[in-house]
């Protein structure tokens, strides 16, 4: 598998978890419908543990991965004035765990606990983001107070398939982000630039299958959406610029679950079909990043380097090589800048 591949594949397992059990420093709120288990005998007390733990264990993850950092790398104040414009195309890199052990479902009457596994993946995701200047604020002597950008971004994410694992967009893979940026100072020779931003980010909307030997897994519409609020500072000197921030993630995710076990009784076959339905969930995150960019004149080359914390550590049934669910998670970026 490439490495390209492998990061789209680490994606759609983070999409497959955002479906389920969110969790957080602060009380998670989760509403799901009934899980159901259509056969002659059985239960689906199985397929729905394991369901819940890879949500609950993948989940955090998917709040860094759309979030990121900076709205904008290596930028801290505002724009200055009406036109103004910065555009910022990234990829930005998870330092997530993915299980890596494929478990076979079972219907019986309790859950049969197996270790999924949890290998280190680096997930991209590529992006591009704008500031437009919308208005340069109130002249308070070296500096602007109350300065307004409009932000805008696109995320990307394509179709791939390996193993027992299948990413398809219901829609287009590109989904559009917005917000606004205010400035408190707007960065001059002498002053920092400080601002406050929100920005509603998006992952578009995908279905997702998981096929270990002959039974299905299939979790359809995953609409993930982030509301990120963040607190930067910047400063540049010279060819070297500097930016830090601190932010509050707000994460939502709706989608529903449909599959199919098979398996033999007494020499019979047998064939469940298990639903679980109206999947709604929100939480909450923090984090903290630095920026750190050189360039010439209106073009910048930026890195960047965050951390999102950890939140309420989840119990699962099902075991991940020794990792917990909810753990603080590293993340960083690459890319370029360019004021226009």
């Amino acid at each position: 598998m490439t490495r390209r591949r492998q990061g789209y594949l680490a994606i759609a397992a983070l999409q497959l978890g955002a479906a389920g059990m969110l969790s957080s420093s602060a009380a998670a709120q989760t509403t799901v419908g009934q899980c159901h288990l259509a056969s002659f005998g059985g239960s689906a007390a199985d397929p729905c543990q394991k369901g819940q733990d890879l949500f609950a264990f993948i989940v955090p993850q998917v709040g860094v991965a759309v979030s990121a950092g900076n709205p904008v790398l290596g930028e801290g104040g505002t724009m200055g004035g009406w036109g103004k414009r910065a555009l910022s195309v990234r990829v930005s890199a998870v330092e997530g765990y993915l299980p890596e052990n494929s478990l076979p479902i079972t219907t019986t009457l309790s859950p049969a606990p197996g270790d999924f596994g949890a290998k280190r993946t680096y997930i991209p995701v590529p992006s591009a983001d704008m500031a437009v200047g919308l208005f340069s604020g109130v002249p308070a002597g070296l500096t602007n107070i109350g300065g307004i950008d409009a932000l805008l971004g696109v995320t990307y994410v394509p179709q791939a398939s390996e193993g027992t694992f299948r990413i398809k967009p219901s829609g287009s893979s590109f989904a559009l982000s917005y917000g606004v940026r205010v400035g408190a100072l707007q960065e001059s020779s002498v002053v920092p630039g400080l601002s406050i931003s929100y920005m509603r980010r998006k992952l578009p909307t995908e279905n997702i299958g998981y096929t270990p030997g002959n039974d299905t897994l299939n979790v359809n519409n995953i609409a993930i959406t982030s509301n990120t609020w963040r607190l930067v500072a910047s400063k540049r000197i010279a060819v070297v610029g500097l930016a830090a921030g601190i932010g509050r993630d707000e994460i939502e995710g709706t989608s529903s679950m449909e599959g199919v076990v098979n398996e033999s009784i007494s020499g019979f076959p047998l064939r469940s079909a298990v639903t679980l339905s109206d999947v709604r969930t929100k939480a909450k995150r923090n984090t903290a990043f630095l920026n750190a960019s050189f360039g010439i004149s209106a073009v910048r080359v930026v890195g960047e380097y965050g951390w999102s914390s950890a939140g309420t550590i989840e119990n699962t049934v099902n075991q991940f090589g020794g990792r917990r669910a909810n753990e603080g998670y590293r993340y960083g970026s690459l890319g370029l800048t360019v004021r226009f």
